[in-house]
């Protein structure tokens, strides 16, 4: 009897129970506001939009080192201005500094001997010169002496042919060292000679040239900013190694001074309804949806293969896009340098 009537009643009251439940426990639809709304544009319907990011005046400059070397200092920090030639960072230069030394001392040996040369000969140096002609003149006349008695004796039969002709060379020989002796003397006289002068500056100027050359190094080695600008990143400290032209890490990366603009990426498929001059309006992401005015600077006429990626689902990573570049109005408060921002450009006919 229980059986045949309680299961019933029990699956009847479970059923019941359950309808009640579903009734009392029906969600309600509810209306939150969303924490990121989407941005709203005021340029009306006919809009094209596009993925804008702010940049400094131009692009980013990326400075790095002509010669290779470790770091010695760095002279800057992220955040600082600059003005065009301040020091960023400087690079060992001990080894250069020991070789500028060398090609000093060796200029200051090339500018002594050209000196020299100008100075012309010492008066001290003649009267040797001189005297070393008298005396090559008296040895003339003692062997033109001992010539001449000797042919009168040969002429007797007294004085052997070989002797003879002995006395005949040692005349010719003191000939010529008196020529030899009376030639180095004019050339004393004559004093220096140009060629040796024009030598002589040759090799002082080619002194200056090292010695400049190396000057010029030494101050490659200190690294300068280009421009007025804001150091956006360092990326260099004190003992590390730097590469010359390294352009994958530049050591430091600059802004230039001025109002932020604004790089627009738009879509191929949307480039034809873009137009020179067209208005457009920039709201910030994030949470703070704040209008940015723009104005128009330029279109890059040239579609490229799109490198920065969104993350977003629907993105296609063989997008290409067409760069427009907007200057930012005014000066609004904490944006930055390669923040991001949705842009909507007026569109032109279709």
């Amino acid at each position: 009897m229980i059986v045949k009537f309680g299961i019933p009643i029990l699956a009847a009251a479970a059923l019941g129970f359950g309808a009640a439940t579903t009734v009392i426990l029906k969600p309600e639809d509810q209306l939150t506001t969303a924490p990121n709304p989407p941005a709203t544009t005021t340029l009306g319907s006919e809009t094209v939009a596009g993925l804008g990011e702010f940049q400094s005046p131009g692009e980013p400059i990326a400075v790095g080192s002509s010669l290779p070397g470790i770091v010695k200092s760095v002279h800057v920090v992220a955040g600082d201005s600059v003005r065009r030639g301040d020091p960023l960072f400087a690079i060992d230069d001990r080894e250069l500094q020991a070789e500028l030394e060398l090609k000093r001392q060796m200029l200051t040996a090339a500018e002594a001997r050209l000196e020299r040369l100008k100075a012309g000969t010492r008066p001290e140096d003649l009267a040797p010169a001189r005297a070393r002609v008298d005396a090559a003149r008296v040895a003339v006349e003692r062997a033109q002496d001992l010539l001449v008695r000797g042919e009168s004796l040969g002429t007797q039969g007294a004085m052997s042919r070989e002797e003879l002709r002995g006395r005949s060379f040692a005349h010719r020989l003191a000939q010529a060292e008196l020529l030899e002796a009376q030639a180095t003397l004019a050339r004393l006289e004559a004093g220096t000679w140009a060629p040796d002068i024009v030598v002589a500056e040759r090799e002082r100027d080619q002194a200056r040239a090292d010695v400049s050359k190396t000057e010029t190094d030494i101050e490659r080695l200190i690294v300068r900013a280009p421009a007025d600008a804001t150091v956006l990143r360092i990326e260099v400290r004190e003992g590390e190694y730097v590469q010359a032209g390294d352009s994958m890490r530049p050591p430091v990366v600059l802004a230039r001074t001025g109002g932020l603009e604004v790089r627009v990426q738009v879509d191929e498929e949307d480039a034809s309804r873009v137009t020179p001059g067209a208005p457009a309006e920039g709201f910030v992401r994030g949470r703070d949806r704040r209008r940015i005015e723009l104005e128009f600077m330029r279109v890059e006429p040239r579609v490229v293969p799109k490198t920065s990626i969104t993350g977003s689902t629907t993105e296609r990573v063989d997008t290409r896009v067409l760069f427009v570049v907007y200057r930012v109005v005014g000066s609004p408060e904490r944006v930055y340098a390669g923040q991001k921002l949705d842009v909507f450009i007026k569109a032109g006919a279709k």
